[in-house]
Parts: C-alpha cells; structure tokens; sequence
C-alpha cells in the first residue's frame, strides 16, 4: 500500500461514512484454538473497545442518531464481546495463569450487569447505569490486558497493546461526547474528553516511532492521522456554525471510521514476528 495519501483518496477514506454503519463490521476473531499471545492481547484490548463503543452506542440511539445504524452496532458488539470472553477464558484456562484466570471471572460477572442494560431500550435512566457500568467494565478488560502484555513479556505486545489501546479511547471521546449531549455533563465528563485526547495524541507519536513499523503499519498509521484530523474536527464542532444534529452525525461517523483503521493497525501488529 503507498503510504502517501492524495486528496483524492482522503475524500475516498471520508467517504467511508456515507455508507451504514452497521454494513462495517470489525475483524472477527480468530478461533480459540488458533490464536497466539499477541492475539489475544489484540482481543483482550478490542475488549476494552468496546465496552466504551456500547455505551456511546447506548447515548447515541437516545439522541437519534443514526439510530438504526446504532442499534445494529450494539447488537454486534455485544456478540463479539460475548465471544471474545469466552475465547479469552479459555486461553488463560489452557496458559494456566491464576490472576489471569481470576480477572476473566470478574469480568465475566460484571459483564453480565452490563449487557442486561446495553441490551434494552435506551432510556435516560439506563444511561445512568451505563455510565456507571461501562467504566467497571473498562478496568477489568484493561487489567486483563496488560496482565496478557506482562506474559508476553516483549515489545510487540506493548505494541499491540498501545495499539489497541488507541481503539478504545476513540470510543471514548466519542462516548464522553454523546454523554455530554444527552445531558451527563459532569465535570469527569468533560476532564474525560480532554485526558482521552491528550493520551490518543501521545500514543500516534509512539506508534510512529516504533522501530518495529513496517511499510504497512506505516501506511496504516497515516491514514489514522488523517482521520484522527477528520474526528477531532467533529469533536470540536461548533454549533454556531452547524445544526446540532449535523455535528453529531459527524462524530457517529467519524469516530466508527478511526476505529476502523486503528483495528486493522492493531492487528497488523498482533501478526508481526
């Protein structure tokens, strides 16, 4: 892949969010039996993923926005959270690690408490569960990540890891935002926005100066940037200058295409040797 990028196919990657969301689903995983370390760090942070991506999918569809595009999506990320843990499971099960076994558990059982919420229909008070769950869900997931990283032990994991990590917190902002406008506008709210994006902008650098890069992972780091530019635009938005719902089309939009590309980075990633 060039990894230049030409207005021309900017306007072709931005262009992605013409089509429904829903018709864009992300990697599926690999069998349990198939997959290595450093895949199962890629699941074990997706994880993390989306456990914000449902909550911002939660706010989403109570702001009507791309509603039945954002009710397709929590279907399907709640599938694959559901097989992704029992993959996960199963793993740590067979490396015989304890804390590891121990964590999944939890996760497990917290997950229950979530997906009852996320699975109905949205309400503001649902919402308020959510906003509570998702970040319980959120800390196991991430635990159950890095404990994977350490058991690597090397620098692809991080990778994968940092990587990873990157999915999430484009979810994130995108959720922080949604809460935002459906009217959870703490002050955590607003600090969680700005901290996600300070951190996201800290990762690309890392990423970029990996020594393990190759042409593709670079090609594929640069179309992130581009549409971290695209998505940090529509974060920004002002309304004084657009209808409301414009803007928060834009984030629905651009914050699924940035997930899209920081997936397929991580998993470039997760196959490297």
């Amino acid at each position: 892949m060039n990894s230049s990028l030409n207005p021309t196919r900017r306007r072709v990657l931005f262009a992605l969010g013409a089509l429904p969301l829903a018709a864009r689903a992300l990697a599926a995983p690999q069998k349990p039996a198939e997959i290595g370390m450093l895949e199962a760090i890629n699941q074990a942070g997706r994880q993390r993923m989306l456990s914000q991506r449902m909550a911002k999918l939660y706010a989403q569809q109570l702001r009507g926005v791309r509603e039945a595009d954002a009710r397709g999506l929590l279907a399907d990320s709640m599938a694959l959270f559901d097989k992704q843990l029992q993959t996960l499971r199963e793993f740590a099960a067979r490396k015989n690690a304890p804390e590891l076994i121990q964590t999944y558990e939890q996760l497990a059982t917290r997950w229950l408490d979530y997906r009852r919420v996320v699975g109905t229909p949205a309400s503001n008070d649902g919402l308020k569960t959510v906003a509570a769950l998702n970040e319980q869900v959120l800390a196991l997931a991430n635990q159950g990540t890095l404990q994977l990283e350490a058991l690597h032990g090397g620098s692809l994991g991080k990778l994968v890891n940092i990587a990873g990590r990157q999915r999430m917190l484009s979810q994130r902002m995108s959720k922080f935002y949604f809460f935002s406008v459906t009217g959870v506008n703490t002050p955590e709210v607003s600090k969680g926005l700005d901290a996600a994006r300070k951190e996201f902008v800290a990762a690309m650098q890392t990423l970029k100066m990996a020594p393990e890069n190759t042409k593709d992972t670079e090609s594929w780091i640069k179309l992130a940037e581009t549409q971290w530019m695209f998505f940090d635009d529509a974060l920004r938005g002002n309304a004084k200058q657009h209808e409301q719902a414009y803007l928060e089309n834009n984030v629905a939009v651009s914050s699924e295409n940035i997930l899209q590309v920081m997936d397929k980075l991580t998993g470039l990633y997760a196959t490297l040797s």
